[in-house]
């Protein structure tokens, strides 16, 4: 069960007036994400392959660092916790989340190192990466440099699980992170965010269930849902992600819009057509907006189509932080449009 000391539950806020009133009432409450920040190489002309010379476009990212970006455009208290180097890029990555309004005042910055590449190619069947992280700086941040009071203090903490395979130091990092905030009773919010290029390892699978099983709040793909539960039909998939431990479960999928679950009831947001120009960022948008919906109290249909609708708006343009994450006026505005179709029900007629 949930026992943060700041969470009110929605389905006790009956108007807009009380939900206001219950958010000022608990403060405004930090969300802080912990990962590695990258810089994306994205093609600078269409059907450019990463193997073709020519012009990219440099964006600052990282599963990690897109998240508390979105967080903060979404209205929220944002914070990051990493590790960046003295180079010119991690220099870049740090001003760019600085614009975007988010915290770095637990950033810890080391004297050597370099950030990660990642090269995008975008294919028929999907976009393609070729990561340049081996060693990265962003992967050096040990447990030790973790600012527990920091963490503690916030209404709820994020982590995707990539880290989990990404180094051993950063996987330390992981397992402190559950604990301060299981300790300090803060929501932990955990995006599987399945690569296979990571996840090939001894235990990989063990670890990633592990996450799921010590998190609060869940946001995998539907497929990610199937493969973690090995369940095929969504009510299935649904409750056993629940039995698993969270209590607020979201699927994602794609053009098909997302669902959500909590307490029994299931929110089904339909998918909005908005033609495709790049996914990047949309996954880490969507659980963004589903930490600021809890932390502000939204109702189970009002949260699916807020989170529906941030998730939606990025894929319109190339290149996440700084160029497709969506402003909170923006996503209102979706929301309360024809387009955003949402609709609940029981999870046990599922």
């Amino acid at each position: 069960s949930w026992t943060c000391r700041n969470f009110v539950l929605a389905s006790t806020v009956q108007t807009e007036v009380e939900r206001k009133r219950a958010v000022r009432a608990r403060g405004p409450g930090k969300i802080v994400a912990v990962g590695e920040l990258l810089i994306d190489l994205v093609p600078g002309k269409a059907g450019m392959r990463i193997a073709d010379a020519g012009p990219v476009i440099k964006t600052a990212s990282g599963s990690a660092g897109i998240f508390a970006c979105a967080a903060a455009r979404l209205g929220a208290k944002s914070g990051f916790v990493g590790k960046v180097g003295c180079d010119s890029l991690s220099r870049m990555a740090v001003t760019v989340l600085e614009e975007q309004g988010v915290d770095l005042s637990c950033l810890v910055r080391a004297e050597e190192g370099q950030i990660g590449l990642a090269f995008l190619e975008y294919l028929e069947e999907g976009r393609r990466y070729q990561y340049y992280r081996k060693d990265s700086i962003g992967s050096k941040l040990r447990a030790e440099e973790l600012d527990e009071s920091y963490l503690a203090s916030a209404f709820a903490v994020h982590f995707p699980g990539m880290l989990l395979e990404l180094s051993e130091p950063m996987r330390a990092v992981c397992y402190k992170l559950v604990e301060v905030a299981r300790r300090a009773h803060v929501l932990v919010s955990f995006d599987p965010n399945i690569r296979t290029e990571l996840c090939a390892a001894d235990g990989a699978r063990e670890r990633l269930l592990w996450a799921v099983r010590h998190a609060d709040i869940v946001a995998p793909t539907l497929e990610e849902g199937r493969m973690i539960t090995g369940k095929t039909e969504i009510g299935d998939v649904l409750r056993a992600l629940h039995a698993m431990g969270p209590r607020v479960v979201a699927l994602t999928r794609d053009k098909d819009g997302a669902i959500l679950s909590m307490d029994g009831r299931v929110a089904v947001a339909e998918g909005i057509d908005e033609p495709p120009i790049d996914p990047t960022g949309a996954g880490d948008t969507f659980a963004a907006a589903l930490c600021v919906g809890l932390c502000e109290g939204m109702g189970l249909e009002e949260l699916a189509g807020f989170c529906n609708s941030a998730g939606t708006l990025v894929i319109r343009h190339r290149g996440a932080i700084g160029a497709a994450l969506p402003t909170r006026q923006e996503v209102e505005a979706l929301a309360h449009s024809p387009l955003c179709r949402v609709h609940s029900v029981d999870l046990d007629t599922l």
